[in-house]
């Protein structure tokens, strides 16, 4: 185990199955990241959704010397950074009521705003702690989710200045497209925001902070930088886009190892799994692997998928089932052990199973295979 320390093997070796994650990696996707981004520009690491799957703790202590800011989806992520004494600002994404905000003010997590009405309740809430709020408003020019739609916009960061207890920290909008460095509705979006902060400015309101740039943004849209951008996918070794291959030279992160549990033989005509979707055609040597689709890995590979075992694919037969899938290490193999290790996701000498080649077989997205990541598996960085 290079590159492990005691702990780190000691614990490796008592697990069925855990991901590893590869902190130079992590830092040279962070530093192929800056290399595009405007030096006026300083970096917010987007980590939500447990660090897209990668784990948020593990993540966060990777970064939290070489960001200003982190950008997380639930409450729950925000605290559980700030009970690991993680100083570093939380921007809070997306709308929430009740105590979510009391609990964020409390905690000096700020505060992203979509409405009026709920820069109002931030207000309330902030003048009863009698702690003032850090938000950041939302602009909706043209993604139509979330947001104050570019219309009535100034009318509203006028409104929300006024309400008491209120620190107008931030101003950002988001991206539906751009993967054409030339697109002309992101270009009207950047041109629409930049024209929003003038305006606002002329009114006596000035955001320290100003973002738009997604991953995409920041390698197709300079002029969307303004002084702080979002990198999500990118940060993990995996392109949003192929056109970002061309710019950014990525590491992947992540891998998935597991252990095989159990090595059996089927006859001529026995099968494996669920409605015997698998059924031998010889007599061929099965491995019993403790991953299924609780863990993350997807239904949708039944049949498709491949492990990496001592260099080699090997194919997954039958049925994916929620705690187990199984191997088909072939007829002739006999030196496949309980204990030994498979590779899920990652590289194994000159071969590789990667997020995208799982998501292309899967018919779905990067994003979804790492998010789906079970949480409780563990996670262990190199």
């Amino acid at each position: 185990m290079n590159g492990l320390d005691l702990l780190t093997e000691s614990r490796v070796r008592e697990q069925t199955t855990w991901l590893e994650l590869d902190r130079n990696a992590l830092r040279h996707n962070l530093i192929q990241i800056i290399s595009l981004t405007l030096p006026s520009a300083t970096i917010m690491a987007v980590v939500k959704a447990n660090a897209y799957g990668h784990g948020l703790f593990e993540v966060v202590q990777c970064l939290r010397d070489k960001v200003s800011y982190f950008g997380v989806a639930s409450i729950e992520e925000a605290l559980t950074l700030r009970r690991f004494e993680i100083d570093t600002p939380i921007l809070l994404l997306g709308v929430h009521f009740g105590n979510t905000i009391e609990d964020a003010i409390q905690s000096d997590v700020t505060l992203a705003v979509s409405s009026v009405e709920q820069a109002r309740e931030i207000s309330e809430r902030a003048q009863k702690l009698r702690k003032p709020a850090t938000i950041h408003i939302k602009i909706d020019t043209g993604m139509g989710r979330l947001g104050i739609p570019k219309s009535c916009a100034l009318q509203a960061i006028n409104e929300i200045a006024s309400l008491e207890m209120l620190q107008l920290e931030g101003i950002f909008t988001h991206f539906p497209q751009g993967e054409d460095e030339k697109d002309p509705f992101t270009q009207e979006q950047i041109r629409s925001f930049h024209k929003l902060i003038e305006k606002a400015g002329e009114k006596g309101v000035h955001f320290a902070y100003r973002h738009a740039a997604n991953s995409i943004g920041i390698a197709h849209h300079k002029d969307g930088h303004f002084n702080l951008v979002r990198p999500g996918l990118t940060l993990y070794g995996l392109h949003p886009h192929p056109s970002l291959k061309r710019k950014l030279n990525l590491k992947p992160v992540l891998s998935w190892k597991a252990r095989i549990i159990l090595v059996k033989t089927l006859g001529l005509g026995e099968s494996t799994g669920y409605s015997r979707t698998f059924v031998a055609n010889e007599e061929t040597t099965i491995g019993v692997i403790p991953v299924g689709y609780s863990h993350g890995y997807p239904f949708a590979l039944s049949n498709k998928g491949t492990v990496l075992f001592r260099g080699g694919h090997y194919p997954i037969v039958g049925r994916i089932s929620m705690d187990y899938l199984t191997i088909n290490f072939g007829s002739n193999l006999s030196d496949a052990n309980v204990g030994d290790v498979v590779t899920l996701l990652g590289k194994e000498a000159d071969a590789e199973i990667s997020v995208e080649t799982l998501a292309e077989k899967a018919a779905t997205i990067s994003y979804e295979i790492v998010t789906q990541l079970n949480p409780a598996i563990p996670r262990i960085v190199l």
